[in-house]
């Protein structure tokens, strides 16, 4: 039988949930790893019906691609420079909003 997953942090969730039980995500469409075909859950029950991805999950040393990569590789800092300039711009603009209010 297939098995879904999140595609937001990884976490294996039943065919028919509406959210993810780890993340709290919504989702209305599966997603498959192999081809990107995305759908709704009952176009999966017997995998996807572009590729035929199904049983891989269950094979023993498998490891999905985008599962893994997405569940293993954090994302990296925001840089401070890009800290500052959002600062600036917001600092401009609440100074452009209160001049404009109180002129």
């Amino acid at each position: 039988a297939p098995r879904y997953y999140c595609q937001h942090c990884g976490a294996e969730v039943g065919r028919d949930e509406k959210s993810c039980p780890e993340c709290g995500r919504l989702f209305t469409s599966v997603l498959c790893p192999t081809c990107g075909f995305s759908a709704e859950p009952s176009r999966f029950r017997d995998g996807c019906p572009v590729c035929g991805h199904s049983g891989f999950f269950d094979a023993p040393g498998y490891e999905d691609p985008v599962l893994t990569s997405a569940v293993r590789t954090p994302a990296p800092p925001v840089p401070w420079w890009m800290w500052l300039v959002a600062v600036a711009i917001l600092g401009i603009a609440v100074v452009a909003l209160a001049g404009a209010i109180f002129r």
